[in-house]
C-alpha cells in the first residue's frame, strides 16, 4: 500500500483528499503546516507527496527543496497559484508535477498513480528481506531505507543483476560510467562506499576476487576471498 503525504492548510481540502485517497487504497498522512510536514518527512518514508504552496508557516517551494534533501519521492504541487512562473518555480524546486485548484479528486489519484508507475519496485529474487526502488535509487531492507547516489545505484544494479559474476575494474567503469577511459581509483572508492551501506545478511555483499575484480554475493551464498 503506497504511503502518501498530503500537505494543505485548508482543512476541508485536506479532509476531502485524505478520504478520497484512502478509499482508493492509499495509506495517507495529512499535515496542515510546513513544520508538521517536515516532521512527517523525517519520521517516515513516503512514496508520493502532494504539496500546497500557500501554507501559514513555510511556503511549499521551500518545503519541496527541503524534502529533496531526505527523499526522492515524486512531489505533486496542488495549489491555486496558476501563473506560469509559479509552475516553473515549483518544477525547478524539485517538483515532478503541478496541479491547480479547482481540481478533480479522480485526476489527483490518476496523477499520483502515474508518478508511482514511474518508480518501478524490484522485489528481490528468493530473498524477502529487501526490495529495490529504481525511481528513488533506494534499497528497502526491513525498516531501513538505503539511499544511493546515481552511480552508486547503477553500480549496485550491475552487481545485483549478475550475482557471483566477477567484474574487473575496467569492465565496471565501462558499464557504469559508460567510458572506455578507465579510472580504477573511482571504481574502488564507489565500491567502498557501497559496501558500507549494504547489510550482508539481508542484501548481500561485494567481495574482492583478488587479481581479477569484484563480485556480488547474495545472502546465504558461499563466500570466497574478501
Amino acid at each position: 500500500m503506497p504511503n502518501i503525504l498530503i500537505i494543505d492548510d485548508n482543512t476541508e481540502i485536506l479532509s476531502a483528499n485524505e478520504s478520497h485517497l484512502a478509499d482508493d487504497g492509499f495509506c495517507v498522512t495529512a499535515a496542515d503546516t510546513g513544520i508538521k510536514a517536515m516532521a512527517a518527512l523525517n519520521e517516515k518514508q513516503f512514496d508520493c507527496i502532494v504539496l500546497d504552496v500557500l501554507l501559514p508557516d513555510i511556503d511549499g517551494f521551500a518545503i519541496c527543496k527541503a524534502a529533496r534533501t531526505v527523499t526522492n519521492a515524486p512531489i505533486i504541487f496542488l495549489t491555486c497559484m496558476d501563473d506560469l512562473d509559479d509552475k516553473l518555480k515549483g518544477l525547478m524546486a524539485g517538483g515532478d508535477d503541478y496541479m491547480t485548484k479547482p481540481y478533480s479528486l479522480k485526476e489527483l489519484s490518476a496523477r499520483i498513480l502515474a508518478q508511482l508507475r514511474r518508480g518501478e519496485i524490484i522485489h528481490s529474487q528468493g530473498h524477502d528481506g529487501f526490495c529495490i526502488d529504481t525511481h528513488n535509487r533506494m534499497i528497502r531492507a526491513g525498516e531501513k531505507n538505503v539511499f544511493l547516489s546515481e552511480k552508486g545505484f547503477d553500480l549496485f544494479m550491475l552487481f545485483y543483476q549478475n550475482p557471483m559474476t566477477v567484474f574487473s575494474k575496467e569492465e565496471i567503469f565501462e558499464k557504469v560510467w559508460k567510458s572506455t577511459k578507465t579510472n580504477p581509483g573511482t571504481v574502488a572508492v564507489h565500491i567502498l562506499k557501497l559496501r558500507r551501506k549494504l547489510d550482508e545478511e539481508t542484501i548481500g555483499c561485494i567481495e574482492n576476487d583478488y587479481g581479477t575484480g569484484y563480485r556480488f554475493v547474495p545472502p546465504g551464498s558461499e563466500r570466497g576471498s574478501v
